[in-house]
């Protein structure tokens, strides 16, 4: 089967509820290959792999989050049992997705915001040099040092980096209130998501809203997959009771 951006990881039942996962700027699907283990069964961790990027390396990267939001929202319009995770610049693209969703009527059961402040704290801004690219990736932790050095991995990454931090820069956020229930979190040592654009989230929901800060920075959630596979499964076990 095709799954175009989507790939689905481990085993699970058809009926199993998808954790569609939309990873950071520069990040691939491969960000998540551990997640599964430390879910239940019932939960299919299932990351989005965006155009330019892992193994899609050969096709032109997009450089708009409402694009890349649309073309997830075709491919799982269908799915009845979705909740959403997004990272940084994954969770503006989830954002989104889960806007598009709500609008045809078929909301997610909930959003899981990480590693980014609310959209009425977002600021267009002019896309980043190359140069200014690779200090923020440094900076930020989520690029080894070895990569970020080398010429060879520098051009190779070149253009998904360009797409996804002009994506970023440019990105004009919705401002719909959602049906679903949005979980925000952050590490307590991200300097660059304040506790007030956190708590800007829950203008953004009509149902339960919820903060966690787990220590750490920017990428807290390398420690703290079990947390957050916690919330995703109370997030499911809630919904469903009440259906």
């Amino acid at each position: 089967m095709n799954y175009g951006s989507l790939r689905p990881l481990g085993e699970a039942s058809r009926r199993a509820t998808w954790l569609v996962c939309c990873p950071h700027a520069g990040g691939t699907a491969a960000f998540f290959k551990d997640w599964p283990r430390r879910f239940p069964p019932a939960i299919q961790v299932v990351p989005v792999q965006y155009p330019g990027h892992g193994d899609r390396l050969d096709e032109p990267p997009v450089n708009d989050v409402h694009e890349l939001s649309a073309m997830v929202a075709a491919e799982v319009s269908a799915r009845p049992e979705l909740i959403l995770f997004g990272h940084s610049l994954g969770a503006a693209v989830a954002f989104e997705l889960a806007v598009r969703l709500a609008e045809a009527g078929t909301p997610p059961r909930a959003l899981l915001i990480s590693a980014r402040g609310a959209p009425n704290h977002e600021r267009v801004k002019p896309p980043p040099t190359d140069e200014a690219i690779w200090q923020e990736m440094t900076r930020l932790g989520g690029t080894p040092p070895e990569i970020a050095a080398s010429p060879d991995w520098r051009e190779l990454l070149a253009p998904q980096l360009r797409a996804d931090f002009h994506a970023d820069a440019t990105y004009v956020p919705s401002r719909t209130r959602l049906p679903c229930p949005v979980t925000v979190m952050a590490g307590e040592d991200d300097a660059d998501v304040s506790r007030a654009s956190i708590d800007a989230w829950e203008k953004y929901t009509e149902a339960e809203f919820t903060v966690r800060v787990f220590p750490g920075g920017h990428f807290y959630l390398a420690d703290h997959v079990t947390d957050i596979a916690a919330e995703v499964v109370r997030h499911a076990t809630f919904e469903a009771s009440r259906d």
